[in-house]
């Protein structure tokens, strides 16, 4: 099985129906919406898992676990067609319970929290917290490790120290990973993509921070741009930023239309047909070239940002040629103190 594509990474948006009402959804979730059919799943898995190698299937929504017995059949079945497969799951947590938790870790499935922020600052940006409380128990009591995601916004960006300390206090908790607000569905005009005076704070107090945070802390708690940052310190090599500008990603919607990148979901003209009717060569190429804007290319830093989101170049910037000011400008100032 597996397309002549070769793909790393493939998103399963399994609904597009949630639990809650973030105000900036990028892919406008409600309570309301489709649901990812057994059939279209299964057809997906068949066109880009490969028979063997590795690859990463992300299970997002919407709320995937609005939709646990899907999750199920698709881990069956692309583990039968390929054992190597690594699964992934994107969740706001207010719905897992023990047995959820259970599963995810028997099946050594990833899990992804979605939070911005300490309780009150989320409920007010994303319109619950409790369940994501017994969340971060569940998983205190079992051992299981978990990487957040936070949105940077206007609204919350200067609260980061904050959530960073309120984090730390959980063990589970490894890694943080900072997603820059991207003006789509309910994101649109917003106008809450943070400024660059509030990055530059903002990576400041980050870097105190964790400073403080893990000379008292073992395991350290790790930002992930900080941590690519320092891995890449010594990179030579021009890469691309991710799987989808290396043109080696799918995701698919729950109606089982193609894009090369999640973010990017909805936008008939980044669209590469549907699993039923797929053009591959459209699929690979929307985002793989130009591998980086050409500002980028005499930068001494373009192997450590390698070009920056393709889908932020979109939104933000306007154009997939452009650069995004704002993450360009959240790298350089982590460059800028992991240097001096």
């Amino acid at each position: 099985m597996g397309s002549s594509m070769n793909v790393g990474f493939l998103v399963l948006m399994l609904t597009n129906r949630c639990n809650l009402h973030c105000r900036y959804c990028y892919v406008n979730a409600g309570t309301d919406g489709m649901d990812m059919s057994e059939e279209i799943a299964f057809r997906a898995i068949e066109l880009f898992v490969p028979d063997t190698g590795e690859v990463t299937i992300e299970l997002s929504g919407g709320e995937p676990l609005l939709r646990f017995d899907l999750i199920r059949n698709i881990v069956e079945y692309a583990s039968a067609i390929n054992p190597l497969t690594r699964f992934a799951v994107q969740t706001n947590g207010t719905l897992l319970d023990s047995g959820k938790l259970r599963y995810l870790r028997t099946h050594r499935i990833g899990t992804g929290l979605s939070m911005d922020g300490t309780p009150d600052v989320n409920k007010g940006l994303r319109g619950g917290s409790a369940g994501l409380l017994r969340a971060f128990r569940l998983m205190e009591e079992s051992g299981t490790g978990v990487n957040i995601t936070v949105v940077l916004t206007k609204e919350n960006i200067g609260k980061l120290p904050q959530f960073l300390l309120f984090s730390a206090g959980f063990s589970c908790v490894r890694v943080i990973n900072l997603d820059i607000l991207r003006p789509l569905g309910r994101a649109v005009n917003t106008g809450l993509v943070p400024e660059k005076g509030q990055i530059t704070d903002m990576v400041e107090g980050m870097f105190t921070t964790l400073s403080f945070i893990n000379e008292r802390r073992f395991p350290p708690l790790k930002v992930r741009e900080i941590a690519q940052a320092q891995r890449r310190r010594n990179d030579s090599e021009i890469k691309p930023y991710c799987y989808a500008a290396a043109g080696e990603a799918a995701a698919v919607t729950p109606d089982g239309r193609l894009f090369p990148c999640a973010s990017l979901m909805g936008m008939r003209e980044y669209q590469a047909g549907t699993v039923r009717d797929t053009d591959f060569s459209r699929l690979q190429g929307l985002v793989q070239t130009p591998l980086y804007p050409e500002k980028c290319m005499s930068c001494e830093l373009s192997p450590v940002c390698r070009g920056g989101c393709p889908s932020r170049r979109v939104s933000i910037a306007g154009d997939i040629k452009n650069i995004c000011d704002i993450e360009c400008h959240m790298r350089k100032e982590i460059w800028r103190r992991i240097t001096e």
